[in-house]
């Protein structure tokens, strides 16, 4: 899903995230694409950053802070914790 709510107000915001919970509890991979850090790390299990098509890192959002993610997005380079993998 390639930023499913970014067109949407407050309840039908919330009426995806929901749908996209139930599937995760189904069992049902998702690949969420998005920029709302508060929407990756509320529904994503792992978080993944690409720049210039090139994936820069990725690390389960348990072990990974909105900071470090930002980080990634912006150096284009790990912020050097063993918790992330580098491709």
């Amino acid at each position: 899903m390639d930023e499913p709510t970014a067109a949407l107000g407050p309840q039908e915001t919330h009426q995806v995230n929901e749908l996209i919970k139930s599937l995760k509890n189904e069992g049902v991979g998702i690949f969420l694409i998005s920029h709302d850090m508060h929407d990756v790390f509320d529904l994503a299990d792992r978080v993944t950053v690409m720049k210039n098509g090139k994936v820069v890192g990725s690390a389960l959002t348990s072990q990974i802070t909105q900071d470090e993610v930002l980080e990634m997005i912006i150096a284009g380079k790990l912020p050097g914790r063993d918790v992330l993998t580098n491709y």
